[in-house]
């Protein structure tokens, strides 16, 4: 039943993003942020988020420049260092285009597993992927988690952090997705830390 329920809500977001492609409003060029939804919209996006204690995130990007790929995938990171990267997905052009597109990002959590799937509608083409990640230590209780506060600017090859969530063992700072972007080291801080990333490469 839980396994319907999510695909019933991956399909469901898939089918937000092509409907909502048309009247979002446009991001900023050479730029990626969280989307700025309708109330309609968002009402939506909160009903589906209920479920097996599901988050779903929404990206809006645009550039002026021409890029041949963008990359999206999870980062699973133990003391700082990264052990894994899973449900990745791109999209790449042999000859380098202006890109202009929505990224949807659903969490599900099932105690200490989670469900990854990230969805990609841009400039005519659609992708997805799916990945499951599982904790084995249990007793990481402290954790801060969300997504990118602001808009992050598009560069050839520059890794952007759109979300994060991070575990400790006891008190936690919640650095935000820029600062851990910009000061990689901080993620020492943590025994655990799952990093969803994009990438745009000329």
């Amino acid at each position: 039943m839980k396994k319907v329920i999510y695909f019933i809500l991956v399909f469901s977001v898939l089918t937000i993003l092509a409907s909502c492609a048309s009247i979002a409003p446009t991001p900023p060029k050479n730029a990626i942020m969280s989307s700025e939804l309708t109330a309609g919209q968002q009402e939506i996006i909160d009903l589906l988020s209920v479920p097996n204690n599901c988050a779903l995130m929404i990206f809006d990007f645009n550039t002026y420049e021409a890029y041949r790929s963008i990359e999206i995938w999870v980062e699973v990171c133990q003391d700082g260092e990264i052990i894994n990267r899973i449900a990745g997905l791109g999209q790449h052009s042999d000859v380098a285009e202006k890109r202009n597109g929505r990224l949807a990002v659903i969490i599900n959590q099932n105690d200490t597993t989670y469900h990854w799937t990230l969805s990609l509608v841009e400039n005519g083409g659609r992708a997805s992927s799916i990945g499951t990640t599982e904790m084995t230590d249990n007793s990481m209780l402290a954790r801060a988690y969300g997504p990118m506060d602001d808009s992050a600017s598009i560069e050839d090859g520059k890794e952007i952090i759109l979300y994060k969530s991070i575990f400790s063992t006891g008190s936690i700072n919640a650095y935000d997705c820029q600062t851990l972007q910009e000061q990689a080291d901080l993620l020492k801080e943590y025994p655990y830390a799952y990093l969803i990333k994009c990438k745009f490469t000329k």
